[in-house]
């Protein structure tokens, strides 16, 4: 069988790193800047071209809805982002396995981070971790099943990577879910965790924009007939933030207001992002932000909430799909929950679960000190390659 024979597929895919590494660093080198839809576009049609030998029955780029950006006006933009990447072979084979990852990372065009520099078995470079590596990981997890003769055994796969993940997967996220009802499983290709394990529980994650009004005034002949919105967004920040505990996070990541400074300014706007550990801790965040801006009636704050992902919270079938990891590994598997979120979340929110940190090991992500190890490369994808053959295994022998 395919899933207990590792060792063997951990050496095929090492007859193809050079190759694999080499399109990892040209595919790096193209900015897929989440606001960048031109360069997200490019790395999708370039993987396209690497994923055609594979022969899919589909393989071809969506266009994917804009993605809501708060102004600094307080009003929301759509900016356009990139193509989604859409693959698929053998869907009417029993067992059915969806397989995604993100085309698109968090540095801009404008960004100094750019280019990809290797030292021994690292690469250093923007994307080689999160999520560029995961997904050539993931190809040649499907190169391994198709070779091995997996889908003749009853496997279909499909391979989604999203344009926008990095920005809450806004556009991509109906998308995404469209592809979960009728797949056994959904093996994610974000970085492993920096030791090499695998994610279990995951934190949700919500996006707020507070809207500051303000009454303007001359500072120097009326400044107490004014009211400052940017005071009145610095006490909601520090009334919120004050709400941070071990179930739930607040952040106040950006803020825009005022103008002339001999004007009290009369407009503020932060934008918030907010963690969450289970349910109870997302009603609570919502209700307590409300809460506290009913409290400022002199300068009133509207919430606008634009951004959620909601806790993963693992089930039975997660659970299954650890055991069967556990059994094609020949040993347990590391796994650590996080505050970290993905589409993982969303998946598992529409009731497919799912593995989400089996693409490369590496660290310093969304960082310019982002770090990928080429030598985890061909065991991550032996690994995904087997635990599809052990879906194939399960579903047969339990008739599900």
């Amino acid at each position: 069988m395919i899933a207990t024979d590792q060792e063997l597929l951990t050496r095929e895919v090492g007859g193809r790193l050079d190759h694999v590494v080499d399109e990892l660093i040209a595919l790096s080198e193209i900015n897929s800047g989440s606001f960048n839809p031109q360069g997200v576009a490019k790395t999708g049609e370039r993987l396209t071209e690497w994923m055609s030998p594979l022969e899919p029955d589909r393989l071809d780029l969506v266009p994917i809805e804009p993605s809501p950006v708060m102004g600094a006006d307080g009003q929301l933009e759509h900016c356009e982002v990139g193509p989604a990447l859409v693959a698929s072979k053998n869907l009417d084979a029993p067992t059915q396995v969806l397989l995604f990852g993100h085309l698109d990372t968090v540095f801009p065009k404008d960004h100094d981070f750019q280019h990809v520099a290797r030292s021994g078995s690292k690469l250093n470079g923007p994307g080689v971790t999160d999520c560029i590596g995961g997904m050539l990981i993931a190809i040649e997890a499907l190169r391994l099943v198709d070779q091995h003769k997996v889908l003749d055994a009853g496997l279909g796969w499909t391979f989604v990577a999203v344009p926008d993940e990095e920005i809450g997967s806004h556009g991509s996220k109906p998308f995404l879910a469209s592809f979960a009802p009728g797949r056994m499983a959904g093996l994610g290709f974000e970085p492993a965790l920096p030791d090499g394990s695998l994610s279990h529980a995951r934190k949700g994650s919500l996006t707020v924009h507070a809207v500051v009004g303000g009454r303007p005034a001359h500072v120097g002949r009326a400044h107490a007939e004014g009211r400052s919105a940017i005071r009145g967004l610095a006490e909601f920040i520090g009334r919120v933030e004050a709400l941070t505990s071990d179930s739930l996070t607040v952040n106040c990541g950006k803020i825009n207001g005022g103008g002339p400074l001999n004007v009290v300014p009369d407009r503020a706007v932060g934008s918030f992002n907010i963690r969450v550990l289970d349910h109870e801790a997302e009603a609570l965040a919502r209700q307590q932000f409300q809460t506290i801006a009913a409290d400022f009636d002199e300068t009133p704050i509207e919430l606008i909430w634009t951004g959620h992902r909601p806790p993963k919270i693992p089930g039975p079938e997660h659970l299954r799909l650890l055991d069967l990891g556990e059994a094609v590994n020949g040993s347990s598997l590391d796994v650590t929950s996080t505050g970290g979120c993905c589409d993982g979340n969303d998946l598992a929110a529409v009731g497919l679960a799912n593995l989400d940190t089996l693409g490369i090991r590496g660290g310093g992500i969304h960082s310019s000190d982002e770090v990928a190890d080429i030598d985890s490369i061909p065991g991550r994808a032996a690994f995904a390659a087997g635990l599809m053959a052990s879906l194939v295994a399960d579903s047969t022998e339990t008739g599900r």
